[in-house]
């Protein structure tokens, strides 16, 4: 590993890992660090870490960069994990994915198919939504809503809906994406569906809306809805 500035972070982990040797070079710099912290080492106390069989704790999706190590260094029966970065910055050396959710509901009662409101209580709408951000992923969609049948005029019987759904759509930039979730209405009460697909399958950009709808059935009132999707960057 060529010595262009090391960069290290330090966790404590009571754990007994490590394989690979490495070049006394790197070992040096770490033993040195170590010292920094009060912590007394040998050349003989440091092993690599093999990326293909991480510890459990290292929890760990992605590592981006190049000369990476990560290293066990064993002291009075414990151990610590050191991570070597070479190079001129100090940028992150490990990234994970981030998620976040997006929320969407209604309180009052929906005759109609509609587009449901957001966090700030504003109802969305092909133009009003969430502006994402940053580039990432639509990765999962989650509702519960409540199923009211509609009866007709005074002693008439409730609208048979054997086999109808609800569905609660999502919209980027006005279109609808093609992932969704589907509820069925065959009899009043609570309801839940959730769906979750992989990244890049339903993508968007800085800049883009999203919003969702809700596409109902006739002869039910749909109520109490919460709708979150997940997003992951």
């Amino acid at each position: 590993m060529d010595r262009v500035g090391a960069v290290f972070v330090f966790v404590i982990v009571v754990l007994a890992v490590g394989v690979f040797a490495e070049t006394a070079d790197i070992r040096t710099d770490i033993i040195n660090f170590m010292k920094d912290k009060n912590i007394s080492v040998e050349e003989g106390d440091i092993k690599e870490i093999d990326f293909s069989n991480l510890p459990g704790e290292l929890d760990i999706d992605r590592i981006e960069g190049s000369d990476i190590g990560i290293y066990q260094v064993g002291y009075n029966n414990r151990s610590l994990f050191v991570v070597g970065h070479s190079g001129e910055t100090k940028d992150a050396v490990v990234k994970s994915d981030v998620r976040y959710l997006l929320t969407f509901g209604s309180s009052k009662k929906m005759k109609k198919s509609g587009f449901l409101n957001m966090a700030s209580g504003v109802e969305g709408s092909l133009e009003k939504g969430y502006v994402m951000m940053r580039s990432g992923s639509i990765t999962g969609i989650s509702t519960n809503l409540e199923v009211e049948v509609i009866k007709g005029e005074k002693k008439s019987p409730a609208v048979n809906l054997t086999g109808e759904m609800v569905d609660v759509v999502i919209y980027k930039n006005g279109e609808e994406v093609g992932f969704r979730n589907s509820l069925g209405v065959d009899s009043p009460g609570v309801v839940i569906d959730y769906d979750s697909q992989s990244k890049k399958i339903v993508s968007f950009d800085a800049g883009d809306v999203v919003s969702v709808y809700l596409k109902s059935t006739d002869g039910v009132v749909i109520s109490d809805v919460t709708t979150m999707l997940e997003v992951t960057e």
